[in-house]
């Protein structure tokens, strides 16, 4: 299994008195699927990871398929926190501010390095792959939080929330946080100086935050000056 023959109790993703197998299987089958995508990983070495018997992905998720919708669930699940953006929305006092505190932790969530990073990469490369399971996880999970973030935009630029101009600048403000994810490397070699881990991620937040409400309420001014969207 190259660099998937691992226990995970011992990278410490597993307390493995406690963790029942079914949380197992989808810890594994995420860094499984993020490693190889869903064509070439293979639910023996999901299972061996996991170190459960080589037919639970058949007994608790009815085989390989539907283990990995449930594992891009859980990945965006983990990503997307919709609790957290929930309580953005809410806040009729401070929704900028909340805004900010939201994108650090999501910035963080995709920088920092942890057991469990297969959350981004797995999204990324289903993304990238367009797998049968990519219209359910739309349908389920990224629609209602897209809606939601947009709520969030729409008070800040006091448009409708189906206004394009919220459209556009919610696809603008996730572009962001996606081009730093995927071209880390790049960027790192390009600007040695710019710190995109510890605190770095934070500053590069509250960048991104400043960057898209300032670029949000320029564009809702323009509009109700008489500009086009």
């Amino acid at each position: 299994m190259a660099e998937n023959d691992k226990d995970l109790t011992s990278i410490g993703i597993f307390k493995s008195e406690d963790h029942r197998t079914r949380g197992r299987l989808l810890e594994a089958a995420g860094i499984v699927f993020s490693e190889k995508g869903f064509e070439r990983a293979t639910a023996r070495e999901i299972c061996d990871l996991a170190r459960v018997n080589s037919a639970a992905v058949n007994y608790y998720f009815g085989g390989k398929k539907h283990l990995y919708v449930e594992v891009l669930r859980e990945a965006h699940r983990r990503l997307a926190n919709f609790g957290a953006l929930q309580a953005v929305a809410e806040d009729i006092h401070a929704p900028e501010e909340r805004l900010k505190g939201f994108f650090a932790v999501l910035l963080h969530s995709m920088l920092d390095p942890s057991p469990a990073e297969w959350v981004v990469r797995v999204i990324m490369r289903e993304m990238a792959s367009h797998t049968e399971a990519l219209a359910e996880l739309v349908e389920l999970q990224i629609r209602p939080t897209a809606r939601l973030f947009r709520s969030v935009l729409a008070r800040l630029m006091d448009l409708p929330v189906d206004h394009e101009a919220i459209i556009r600048g919610s696809l603008s403000t996730v572009a962001q946080f996606v081009f730093v994810f995927q071209n880390r490397d790049v960027i790192e070699l390009l600007y040695p100086d710019l710190d995109l881990r510890g605190e770095g991620i934070d500053k590069m937040a509250r960048h991104i935050w400043r960057f898209t409400v300032a670029g949000l309420q320029a564009v809702a001014r323009n509009i109700k000056q008489g500009g086009s969207a």
